[in-house]
């Protein structure tokens, strides 16, 4: 037994006598690591056998924490500048990458979850964008820190966009919303960030501004004519689906912010390109909140946006057959348990490992939630959460 395990500990590592079962990566940092600038690390992927191929696994990087409420937990998320870029475990290159320790979810999956279901209702012609993930283990200055989740960030290599040789007559944007004013209600870009292009090198306001006015002020018929309306400027499939996704995970922090705004540059081939959605921080989902506490499953949420899509009859009933349509597939009791059991087999003892390094997993919830009862309770409010929304769907499309 012990020959048969030597190759895996070996080139992947172990705790005391329990061998890696995940990718394992290793942090050396001399300095403290801080929110407000990046200090140097080194940085080196170790990969079980049969869990992706990595590239450029030892290297010299930069690191600092990140997030907004969450810094103030004991275990911290981090954000990872390597020096060159790396394509880790499968995913594609990138030189930024997010170390998310979903320190209040403890099934560790949530944010997976969710951007994993998002990417699968999604087709070649027409892609759902959302960061591609993995579990991972950390190792910090030679002492275990316990499990990650490796995540790219949002950015114009994730969400598809493409040099062209055609001239640009405006840049390519990703706005994130982050914070409740971004809810559509008002002209401007209250509540919002530029995150591409640079907005130090080149502040771009103009595409937002002219659709937060549009949607805020726009009459019932500008908003609805077939030409010139709300589906001249945005993918209106694709935020019907994004809407339904905060609705199937409950994510009550997600419909006014944490999510990302894209489009694509406009040329002279393509003049008119639209706005879609890209989910973004869903650690308070699935019957949790962002604290971790109890998330009823009859909660309705929505926007400026998205109350005016469901005021007319032509989008409730798009909505009406998109929710049928995933019903009868993707968004199925039995395929989200699925999706539940598989990430929580992935995790296997690691999340044992998880837990006895980090004892306080519920600042919340009096309980202290192990991957196990955490799984269960999901399982449940999901069943509660998907025959609710079929009642409220139902009410909320009718003619």
């Amino acid at each position: 037994m012990i020959r048969a395990l030597l190759p895996l500990l070996l080139s992947v590592g172990c705790f005391g006598a329990e061998p890696t079962n995940l990718p394992l990566l290793r942090l050396t940092v001399k300095d403290a690591i801080k929110a407000e600038a990046r200090v140097p690390c080194s940085a080196r992927l170790l990969t079980p056998a049969g869990q992706g191929t990595s590239d450029r696994t030892d290297g010299l990087a930069q690191i600092k924490i990140r997030g907004a409420s969450s810094q103030v937990y004991e275990k911290k998320s981090f954000a990872l500048k390597l020096a060159q870029e790396a394509g880790w475990l499968g995913l594609a290159k990138h030189q930024e990458w997010v170390l998310n320790a979903a320190f209040v979810d403890a099934s560790m999956m949530r944010h997976k979850l969710s951007y994993d279901l998002f990417r699968s209702l999604g087709t070649n012609a027409s892609p759902r964008y959302a960061a591609a993930s993995r579990f991972i283990e950390v190792e910090l200055n030679g002492k275990y820190h316990g499990v990650y989740l490796l995540m790219q960030p949002v950015d114009d290599r994730l969400v598809g966009f493409q040099a062209t040789n055609s001239p640009a007559t405006s840049p390519a944007v990703i706005y994130k919303a982050v914070d409740h004013e971004a809810n559509f209600g008002q002209p401007g870009h209250g509540g919002f960030e530029q995150r591409e292009p640079d907005p130090e090198k080149q502040p771009f306001w103009g595409p937002l501004d002219e659709l937060n006015h549009f949607v805020s002020q726009a009459s019932d018929q500008e908003f609805f004519d077939p030409a010139k309306g709300i589906a001249s400027r945005l993918d209106v499939d694709n935020a019907i689906d994004f809407h339904l996704l905060v609705l199937m995970t409950s994510n009550l922090d997600g419909i006014t912010k944490n999510y990302n705004l894209i489009r694509a540059g406009s040329t002279t081939v393509t003049p008119n390109p639209k706005f879609s959605f890209v989910p973004w921080d869903y650690d308070g989902t699935f019957g949790r909140n962002w604290d971790s506490s109890p998330v009823d499953a009859k909660t309705w949420l929505s926007n400026r946006l998205f109350d005016r899509l469901l005021g007319n009859p032509l989008y409730k009933a798009k909505y009406a057959q998109r929710w049928r349509e995933l019903r009868g597939k993707a968004c199925t009791t039995s395929n989200l348990g699925r999706m539940m059991d598989e990430n929580a087999a992935t995790l296997g003892p690691a999340a044992l490992r998880n837990e006895r390094r980090w004892k306080q997993l519920n600042y919340a919830d009096p309980q202290a939630l192990t991957l196990a009862n955490d799984i269960r309770q999901m399982k449940r409010w999901t069943a509660s959460r998907l025959e609710w929304l079929d009642t409220e769907l139902a009410r909320r499309t009718r003619k």
